[in-house]
């Protein structure tokens, strides 16, 4: 049954849900208000049979009747008010009242039925006979209630089983937001549409993943390939004689040689081949530093730092690559503008923020900043510089570190990028 189930497309089974538990409740309710609506022929039938079977009966023939067991009780009027017939008072009342002179009420879960006899000024009493509409509509209250809690135990089934794929979907996406596009939705606990639309997810992760592999490994490639041609370069830029021309060439070179060194060591941090080894770090030597080697642009640089321990731990490699990177970017996107450090201690975490007030970022398009060659349209063009992978590379030293970056920016106001270090003051053996 379960298998037959799993086999049906979402559709049908809300389809089938529905039929199945309208069915049941109407069946429910249709029994309940038939049991109701009987009620009352009985009891007229009951009152018109009761009259005809003791109305013209002498006292010794009712004696000898009785009703699945039970007696008559013969009453003579003047003994009403006999504390025997105490129970029998209202009764009686009722009887004496009707014009029939008739009257049946229920006494606890049965029918209790009493006869005025008028010629014989006695009264017929037959204590105890059927069921009383009470006691049956309590069976039938239960039965709707036990019933309605067995569809309501099922549909939470059914729709637990309905929405279930959507928990497996759930988890892919998730995964898939994490960068983890080695994780394949299991197709065995899903069905119907859910499991093409699975089946599709799962065919776009491993396309995804072969371009992230194919973009990782030619990312590896440029490195290596342009190592030769800059070894060239060096060599040839010694037969310059104009000794400015060549420590501007060599200058450009080492720049090139950094960018690849960031590029080759971040993708290889990311993929899990080199191992990352923590350093102590002197918190005032290491920024100043930085700072300082902005020969051209340092007089626009603002650093501003607050702690109280010296030093913190951190990959010293990666860590100068990053600062070398934020402060760049917000050099050269922050046309001659003034550019804030800030690095603070709070807890055990690092906080280092680097802020411009140049051309700033579309809301719409900080998601994508991280991504590798890409740049803002009308920000970034090529001809403007940068190739798109100074932000990515920093995600990936930050990713690599265990840390986390933001991005805060508003266009033709500046940008803000922070960079935590949650654990930055920890000793690495103690954490």
């Amino acid at each position: 049954m379960i298998k037959w189930f799993s086999s049906r497309t979402v559709f049908s089974m809300l389809l089938l849900n529905t039929l199945v538990s309208s069915c049941a409740l109407v069946f429910v309710l249709v029994f309940s208000l038939q049991r109701i609506a009987d009620e009352h022929p009985r009891r007229y039938l009951s009152k018109a049979l009761f009259s005809n079977l003791v109305m013209d009966k002498t006292p010794e023939q009712l004696a000898k009747i009785n009703i699945n067991g039970v007696p008559l009780t013969v009453i003579p009027q003047d003994a009403i008010n006999d504390a025997q017939y105490e129970s029998y008072k209202p009764l009686l009342k009722i009887a004496l009242r009707d014009p029939d002179g008739i009257a049946i009420i229920t006494n606890n879960d049965n029918y209790i039925a009493a006869a005025f006899v008028n010629k014989n000024h006695t009264f017929i009493v037959l204590p105890q006979f059927g069921r009383s509409l009470s006691s049956q509509a309590l069976s039938i209250i239960g039965l709707i209630t036990v019933v309605i809690v067995l569809i309501l135990l099922l549909n939470f089934y059914s729709i637990h089983l309905l929405t279930k794929p959507f928990i497996e979907l759930g988890r892919g996406v998730k995964h898939a937001n994490q960068g983890d596009l080695n994780y394949r939705i299991p197709l065995n606990r899903t069905y119907g549409e859910y499991k093409t639309l699975a089946d599709s997810f799962n065919t776009m992760l491993q396309r995804l993943h072969r371009i992230h592999e194919a973009r990782r490994h030619m990312l590896l490639a440029i490195p290596h390939e342009l190592r030769t041609p800059l070894t060239r370069l060096k060599v040839r830029k010694d037969l310059i004689t104009d000794e400015p021309l060549r420590q501007a060439i060599l200058g450009d070179i080492v720049n090139v040689e950094r960018i690849l060194d960031a590029i080759l060591y971040t993708e290889k941090t990311h993929s899990g081949e080199d191992k990352i080894n923590l350093s102590k770090i002197n918190v005032a030597e290491f920024f100043n530093e930085i700072v300082l080697e902005q020969l051209n642009t340092k007089s626009l640089i603002e650093l501003k730092m607050t702690h109280n321990m010296s030093f913190f731990y951190s990959h010293s490699v990666m860590l100068v690559v990053l600062m070398r990177n934020l402060i760049g970017n917000a050099v050269f996107y922050g046309q001659s503008q003034p550019v804030t450090i800030f690095v603070k201690e709070q807890g055990y975490a690092l906080h280092i923020s680097v802020t411009d007030r140049g051309i700033g970022i579309a809301e719409d398009q900080l998601p994508f900043l991280t991504e590798p060659f890409w740049r803002e349209d009308e920000s970034r063009q090529r001809e403007s510089g940068g190739y798109g992978l100074g932000l990515y590379i920093c995600k990936t030293i930050v990713d690599g570190l265990k840390g986390e970056i933001k991005i805060d920016s508003t266009k033709g106001k500046g940008t803000t990028v922070q960079v935590i270090f949650p654990e930055a003051f920890i000793l690495p053996s103690s954490k």
